[in-house]
């Protein structure tokens, strides 16, 4: 099938798994479906472990506010000792526990995107334009077909349905979803995209 602009568009066939050529992508499947900004070192986090650190920061922001309104009301100490808690104190470990309980929904999605099946892709995409999202405030939506996310869709791993298996030059592979092997057709040098067969 051709697109505008001379482009063409694969469609799968019913049956064997397809073969498709594409073209030009510096780094392989491995600078596309990776994330370069992961760190090391010990176990990761579950989301109910954040939750529980925010609940403790929350917990502790309270406390914190409670003593200074009880240090306020001491009329027998310094002004320096009863104004030692400042309000930026309680503020600043409120802001955290949101923070961490904003980490803790990420995390969350995060690990429903690793299910089996799932695109690996370490960004997300419109499943059906591509590569073609915009974020701002923590949401996301699509340039073209205005579909919209009530998160950041972009900075997660993608998580919808596998259906090519991308394979590059030096033999790295990665299982991604139609809008991910749509997007690589154009990028990937001297790589196969091979179709899943959906039984």
């Amino acid at each position: 099938m051709l697109l505008a602009g001379g482009r063409r568009r694969w469609v799968p066939d019913q049956g064997e798994p397809a073969v498709l050529r594409v073209a030009a992508l510096s780094g392989g499947v491995r600078g596309l479906f990776t994330d370069d900004d992961s760190g090391g070192g010990g176990s990761e986090p579950t989301p109910a472990e954040l939750r529980e650190l925010q609940a403790r920061a929350d917990a502790l922001a309270r406390d914190v506010a409670v003593m200074r309104e009880r240090l306020k009301e001491q009329p027998d100490l310094p002004r320096g000792v009863r104004g030692a808690l400042p309000g930026t104190v309680d503020d600043a470990l409120t802001t955290a526990a949101q923070r961490i309980g904003g980490a803790a929904e990420k995390l969350a999605r995060v690990r429903a995107a690793r299910g089996p099946g799932s695109c690996t892709a370490w960004w997300g995409v419109c499943p059906s334009c591509g590569p073609t999202l915009r974020t701002e405030d923590g949401r996301s939506w699509c340039r073209e077909c205005g579909a919209g996310w009530g998160y950041d869709r972009s900075q997660g791993p993608c998580g919808e349905p596998a259906t090519f298996m991308a394979m590059d030059a030096q033999g790295g592979t990665a299982i991604v979803c139609t809008a991910h092997g749509r997007h690589m057709q154009e990028r990937l040098d001297g790589g196969l995209l091979l179709a899943i067969p959906t039984s």
